[in-house]
């Protein structure tokens, strides 16, 4: 625990304190909001296409490269 010799000591450990919780707060709202586009219909539906389209593209490229590996 922290011992402090002065009131000016304390005010300065509280305001800091205050800005972290404010800092914290920003953060929260961010993430939230990140989190928020990403679970939107419309991102699911592109994150699913574009894993389908990238196996895909995958498939078809180690078809090509299996027979020259036998």
């Amino acid at each position: 625990m922290k011992e402090f010799t002065s009131f000016e000591e304390i005010d300065r450990e509280l305001e800091i304190r205050k800005l972290e919780a404010q800092i914290d707060k920003e953060k929260l709202r961010l993430n939230y909001a990140d989190f928020k586009k990403a679970i939107a219909p419309a991102n699911i539906a592109l994150n699913v296409g574009m894993s389908v389209a990238q196996n895909f593209l995958y498939g078809k490229i180690i078809g090509r490269i299996l027979p020259f590996l036998k």
